[in-house]
């Protein structure tokens, strides 16, 4: 064999045993890339359901604030209901310009 055919020989050993283990190198960087898909999948999923509890105790926070607002509102509004039957009492009947003039012709 002549010098020059050693030397292609060597070097095309030498590129092809560089591309069989690039390849087996980025094969395992992938496989590892694919194993951490399922991984990051799962932690999203927990910050989404996370997220979600923290809106639902937000919501219901704003009901039960809201709720004491309203039972506040009631209790105020029959408080004013009870001064003003006291200062004028409520007969029921509701007062139309018809029962006004039978009131006056009888």
């Amino acid at each position: 064999m002549s010098r020059a055919s050693k030397i292609t020989f060597t070097l095309s050993c030498i590129l092809t045993a560089t591309t069989v283990v690039g390849v087996h190198v980025v094969q395992g960087m992938e496989r590892e890339t694919l194993h951490q898909g399922p991984i990051k999948d799962a932690k999203r999923v927990a910050a989404k359901q996370q997220q979600r509890q923290s809106a639902t105790d937000e919501v219901d926070d704003s009901k039960s604030r809201k709720r004491i607002f309203n039972a506040a509102e009631h209790e105020e509004q029959l408080e004013l209901r009870r001064k003003y039957e006291s200062m004028q009492p409520l007969s029921g009947n509701i007062k139309t310009k018809e029962t006004e003039e039978k009131g006056k012709s009888q």
